[in-house]
């Protein structure tokens, strides 16, 4: 199958079926063109990134919606959002704390409005999509995403009270949800409980809706369980009727469970077995295993050994039980055993872990039988024995070295201390990427990637997490490596604003150093997206034209380098070809770059690379030579320009690649100068 044909079925698989030339052009206004041979529109606007509302939330609130608040009345905030919706207000607008359910009755309500559609538009899915806040400080003009049959939930209520003008926003967000309703979509705003600017406000006050009531965590666990996990309610130990007085779970749960935690919890009852001990389990799982991680941890009170063996065995978990006790003695830093008359006489090694509620299975540790308890159990001791949060973190290094016992559970280590670091609300735990991105293993800058991408994207911890990001891009050389790590990663395609954000930052450093090296590498990630590449480059040209040019010229040199970025360099110059203004900016970006003297090494080596691609056929002769030749105008007598085409002291150009483009961009000069096309110059005859 050629490039070409690749490319359309491709193209055709992502404008669902219709291939690229038979959209039409409402079709492709909401949408990156493209063509054959990966030929991408570079100049469309970009808009956030959005995510679909996944099954699972679609389901419980079609399915298993909780009806009633703590103290037993009934929920009104969805049905007030839908009634303001069927009023075609062009923006609804749900405040309240944390813990109100606000995400669930807009995806309730706008999930009743689209049901409510399907009838008079059968021609138009009803789409539900969660948008992403991806910018700086606040969102900006033609930033919101605005396609056909949409239903948008954009959550800022972690946001909203750091905006330096939140009244201007917030006008620019009904005037954008008066567009969307042009197009037949709505859009609900999630807010903080004061932060959205509805008094004194004209008509900003009259779309809120006041999340004052939490939903019952019990109904929700007990709703979940009975119309999404029916099969819970075959065993005998769990019945979900919620009117059953009898109920296993009445003295188990509590109607002040945060929405999403009852959520969880209901997850987590379900897959628990019919075995004898279900009840007891399902009892420690809806308690967070509070009193089995108290009883442990009293049991243990002066035992340090055995408090280290259950730590090693939850960051090693599925490791034999030795290598357990090997990690234990690293945390306690004890280099050798004890001798032969204590062993002999100590406790059996599987009996110790029992004790601490592990499990040795085919001679493995496992804890398959407590799930939960591992998280409860860091829980505790970050949170209660706070004084060894440093020496827990310098241990986890140690094991995931490369050879350690750890190595290779980083990626398992990594979601544990996530999850510890939003269970808790604490950056603290995620220290460890910063060894992990710096440590040169490829393992330990995918776990630091996913780790810190995670934490990006938690609905609380994810806003201090992106700023900490952008706060480390301008701080020292691992710091700021850290970050250009996290930027090769997930965190780039999801909040692609806030990465090109960091990475100006780490590419405008005034040395050269490996932050800006793995900014590079970062940027050329970004850039091999098909969908990231046009706000990459609408983003570099303005730095290059603003006050970010060193940034700019970096990342413009790195992206037009044929050996480590041949894809994006070979479609920006095919581009060049058709699209003038790609062309301007490729030549304002070569001018700007050998304008810098700190470049120029820099710019030298590229221009031979492209001299060298060119003879090698990796790049198009006429590609190049449509954009050097301009370039030359400006640079034939100066810098590195000067220096490829006429040669320098102490230098000898023997290179048959670079003396071909020599004589190429002479004979363009010539053939221009005349007025004339050369008769061997075929591609100034084509232009």
């Amino acid at each position: 199958m050629s490039a070409e044909v690749t490319v359309a079925a491709a193209s055709a698989e992502r404008n669902g079926g219709v291939p690229a030339h038979q959209l039409s052009a409402a079709d492709i206004s909401d949408s990156v063109l493209y063509m054959a041979g990966r030929d991408i529109n570079l100049h469309t606007r970009q808009t956030m990134s959005t995510v679909l509302v996944d099954r699972d939330e679609l389901a419980a609130v079609r399915r298993a919606w909780a009806k009633r608040d703590r103290q037993g009345e009934l929920l009104t905030t969805a049905s007030e959002v839908l009634e303001f919706l069927k009023q075609q207000e062009p923006v609804v607008v749900i405040a309240g704390a944390r813990g109100m359910g606000k995400t669930a009755a807009a995806v309730k309500a706008l999930s009743d409005y689209g049901r409510d559609l399907a009838g008079q538009q059968a021609d138009s899915p009803w789409v539900l999509e969660h948008v992403l806040p991806d910018w700086e400080q606040q969102p900006g003009d033609g930033l919101l995403p605005a396609k056909r049959g949409r239903g948008y939930i954009l959550d800022v209520s972690e946001e909203i009270d750091q905006w330096a003008d939140p009244v201007a926003v917030a006008k620019k967000i009904v005037g954008h949800g008066e567009a969307l309703q042009k197009k037949g979509s709505r859009l609900i705003v999630i807010a903080s409980a004061d932060g959205w600017p509805a008094s004194g406000t004209p008509g900003l006050g009259r779309i809120v809706v006041r999340a004052t009531a939490a939903p019952s965590g019990k109904e929700i666990v007990q709703t979940h369980l009975a119309r999404l996990y029916p099969l819970a309610t075959e065993r005998t130990w769990l019945t979900a009727d919620p009117d059953d007085q009898g109920n296993a779970l009445t003295d188990l749960l509590s109607a002040d469970l945060y929405p999403n935690d009852a959520a969880i919890l209901a997850l987590e009852l379900s897959k628990i077995d019919d075995s004898p001990q279900a009840l007891e389990t399902a009892r420690a799982a809806a308690t967070h295993w509070r009193d089995v991680v108290k009883k442990v941890f009293t049991a243990t009170r002066d035992n340090a050994d055995d408090r280290a063996l259950l730590l090693a065995a939850i960051m090693l978990e599925g490791v034999a039980p030795s290598d357990a006790l090997a990690a234990a003695r690293l945390l306690l830093k004890e280099k050798a055993a004890k001798n032969v008359r204590d062993i002999l006489t100590g406790p059996d090694l599987v009996t110790r872990l029992e004790d601490v509620e592990a499990r040795v299975s085919a001679g493995r540790v496992t804890f398959a039988h407590r799930p939960g308890y591992p998280g409860a159990v860091l829980s505790y001791v970050w949170r209660q024995l706070s004084d060894v949060q440093k020496p827990l973190l310098a241990w986890v290094k140690l094991l995931t070295r490369q050879g350690a016992l750890g190595f290779a559970r980083t990626s398992q280590i990594a979601d544990l201390l996530v999850q510890l670091a939003t269970g808790e609300q604490d950056l603290g735990p995620l220290d460890v990427a910063r060894a992990w991105a710096t440590s040169g293993e490829q393992a330990g800058r995918e776990a630091a990637a996913s780790m810190l991408a995670t934490a990006a994207a938690d609905p609380t911890l994810g806003t201090v997490t992106r700023a900490r990001l952008r706060d480390w891009a301008q701080q020292d050389v691992d710091r700021a490596r850290v970050t250009a790590v996290v930027c090769q990663g997930s965190f780039a395609a999801t909040y692609p604003r806030q990465a090109l954000t960091c990475l100006r930052h780490i590419l405008g450093r005034p040395v050269e150093d490996e932050a800006v090296a793995d900014g590079d590498v970062a940027l050329r990630t970004m850039a091999g997206n098909d969908t990231l590449l046009p706000q990459v480059w609408e983003t570099i040209t303005g730095w290059i034209d603003g006050k970010a040019q060193l940034a700019g010229c970096r990342a413009f040199l790195a992206l037009l380098d044929p050996q480590t970025a041949p894809s994006t360099v070979t479609l920006l110059l095919n581009d060049a070809l058709m699209h003038p203004e790609t062309a301007d900016e490729l030549v304002t970006g070569w001018c700007a770059s050998l304008a810098d003297p700190a470049l120029a090494d820099r710019c030298e080596r590229l221009l031979e690379k492209w001299a060298e691609a060119v003879a090698d056929r990796e790049l198009a002769d006429d590609s190049v030579v449509h954009v050097l030749d301009r370039v030359v105008d400006e640079h034939m007598v100066t810098g590195p320009m000067a220096a490829f085409l006429l040669g320098k002291e102490g230098v000898a150009y023997n290179s048959p690649a670079v003396i071909a483009m020599r004589e190429r961009l002479m004979l363009r000069r010539h053939g221009r100068r005349n007025r004339t096309p050369h008769t061997g110059d075929n591609e100034s005859a084509a232009l």
